[in-house]
């Protein structure tokens, strides 16, 4: 079921789903197609992994994505970097003022059973605290990846703020319903989704649905608000076309 709040023509939806609190979700967006994530209750928290889904050695490099674009603060324009040059995505639409975080991190059992309390499957089943990192491995399993394939995350719906020149403070802003990040898809992309809480994160563990919308995006122009949003952006793209020339 399509969410009215998408205003999306039915016939260029590819795929819609729900993503449960707590689950796991991987597909390869092929080059041109948009996914847009969102939270309908405002509360989604997700984290995301990509790679070039054609040659999977080249992945997403948070530090060259915020190095070459001059700020650790994503939204809509920015452009996501491979260490190769290449973009990856571009953020075509945030309703949530940037509300993305690129230097947290993931979460992993440890933190999880410190920042929430025991949350183990001998306990509760099927219902266990998952994190990232168990996620992530599930997912990147499918591929024929591991451990060593996992790199620093990008955290959808949550911002972290730095405070005294260096500590991290998870900001206590949240979406608004129905906000969502729409990304394009540069190359054919293996994203890798973990609806987990932020690594920051603590008290109950409760995270929230999010939905899942992937549909055909329209051509890329010389207008294009993504590819015009800075020189470095610029760049990134004509590195695009001369690997797929």
């Amino acid at each position: 079921m399509i969410s009215k709040h998408l205003n999306l023509k039915q016939e260029s939806i590819v795929l819609d789903e729900v993503l449960p609190g707590g689950g796991k979700w991987s597909k390869i967006i092929k080059r041109g197609q948009k996914v847009r994530i969102s939270t309908e209750d405002g509360k989604g928290a997700v984290s995301a992994l990509f790679y070039n889904a054609d040659n999977t050695a080249e992945r997403y490099n948070f530090a060259d994505t915020v190095k070459i674009q001059w700020n650790a603060f994503l939204g809509k324009g920015k452009v996501l970097f491979s260490e190769l040059g290449h973009i990856l995505f571009s953020i075509t639409e945030d309703t949530t003022n940037g509300l993305m975080d690129t230097v947290a991190g993931m979460s992993n059992p440890r933190l999880v059973k410190e920042n929430f309390g025991e949350g183990s499957f001998n306990d509760i089943r099927n219902r266990y605290y998952k994190s990232d990192r168990e996620n992530f491995l599930v997912e990147l399993g499918k591929y024929g990846m591991g451990k060593r394939d996992i790199v620093a995350c990008l955290n959808l719906f949550r911002k972290v703020d730095v405070k005294e020149g260096s500590k991290l403070s998870l900001s206590p802003l949240r979406p608004e319903t129905c906000g969502y990040i729409e990304l394009r898809a540069e190359m054919n992309v293996l994203l890798v989704l973990s609806n987990t809480p932020h690594v920051m994160e603590k008290g109950v563990y409760n995270p929230s649905d999010v939905q899942i919308t992937i549909y055909q995006g329209a051509p890329l122009s010389e207008d294009d608000f993504c590819m015009n949003f800075s020189p470095e952006a610029k760049r990134g793209f004509e590195n695009n076309a001369r690997y797929f020339a």
